[in-house]
């Protein structure tokens, strides 16, 4: 029988995750036996409503929360429990892991931090009426990530994404976007991104500058440029070194308005729909367990 004073874990898994989602299970189920601590597994849908009205329902019935899976996933978690004091922990096990990146190294033990009892609030993006966790993206990136919803099966995602960006990388034409905040646009854009955290597309770093708990969202504006330097910036993109193209502005606010209508919009790698769009940053909207003795977020990036 558990203890009056054990906890109650509620471990939320994407079916579609990767190979090694099986073995960080069975280890979090060990962990918690020992400890006489009680835990339900859960798998997610195809159905996101239905995801998120179960979700909902388990919302108050669980002391600790961990996702198995990747963004997607993630995302779908954090859009339940923002603004609950409900602690969230993340093992990647996802196709791209973008999120992740921004909490963990290499040597973190994700189960492990899991099992822990450490959490810190840190900031989520608000897009009109959903969360996102990481970088919310109008552009290039919406196209494509709209051109993949609902139209294949979600393993390999993160080849396909790279894969369909190639592809409508020589057709894709610049869309005017017109967008308020602290600076102001209304030109020709590649790329409009928002960013809570650094990563997105498998490991472009297009935010370098990004923190997951400055109470701020960091925006990179590329511009209309030709084919060959498309190339050239999305290479630099990785390695974050894309800054001082000429194309490329990127300042810091709290608030965007976008106004042009129909540009599709993706967060987290998931569809959000299409603008207008008001992108907001949510200050310690969400308890989120870190490594131990990490207890800022302005951590390391994991590699991979």
């Amino acid at each position: 029988m558990p203890s009056p004073s054990s906890r109650r874990f509620l471990i939320v898994v994407n079916p579609m995750a990767n190979d090694r989602a099986q073995y960080y299970l069975e280890r979090l189920r060990q962990g918690l036996r020992e400890r006489g601590d009680e835990l339900e597994v859960w798998y997610t849908t195809a159905n996101e409503q239905a995801n998120l009205r179960h979700l909902n329902q388990c919302k108050t019935a669980f002391t600790d929360w961990v996702v198995i899976g990747g963004d997607g996933t993630f995302n779908l978690v954090v859009n339940v429990l923002a603004h609950s004091q409900v602690p969230l922990a993340l093992i990647p096990c996802g196709s791209g892991n973008d999120f992740a990146r921004n909490l963990f190294s290499s040597a973190d033990d994700p189960v492990a931090i899991a099992l822990g009892e450490l959490s810190q609030r840190v900031d989520l993006g608000l897009c009109n009426e959903r969360y996102f966790a990481n970088v919310l993206g109008v552009g290039f990136d919406g196209a494509v990530v709209a051109s993949m919803y609902d139209k294949q099966p979600r393993r390999f995602r993160r080849w396909r994404y790279l894969l369909v960006a190639l592809q409508q990388l020589f057709g894709y034409r610049e869309q005017q976007v017109q967008l308020q905040s602290s600076l102001q646009k209304n030109a020709d854009c590649f790329i409009a991104a928002f960013a809570n955290g650094r990563y997105f597309g498998g490991g472009m770093q297009i935010a370098p500058r990004a923190s997951i708990d400055d109470g701020m969202l960091d925006c990179c504006w590329v511009g209309k440029a030709g084919l060959a330097k498309k190339l050239y910036y999305l290479a630099r993109i990785f390695q974050g070194r894309h800054l001082q193209a000429d194309v490329v502005e990127y300042w810091q606010d709290r608030q965007f308005s976008i106004l042009t209508p129909n540009l599709p919009i993706e967060g987290d790698g998931e569809f959000f729909g299409v603008t207008p769009a008001r992108i907001q940053v949510v200050p310690q909207a969400i308890a989120l367990k870190l490594p131990r003795g990490e207890m800022t977020a302005r951590v390391r990036p994991i590699k991979g």
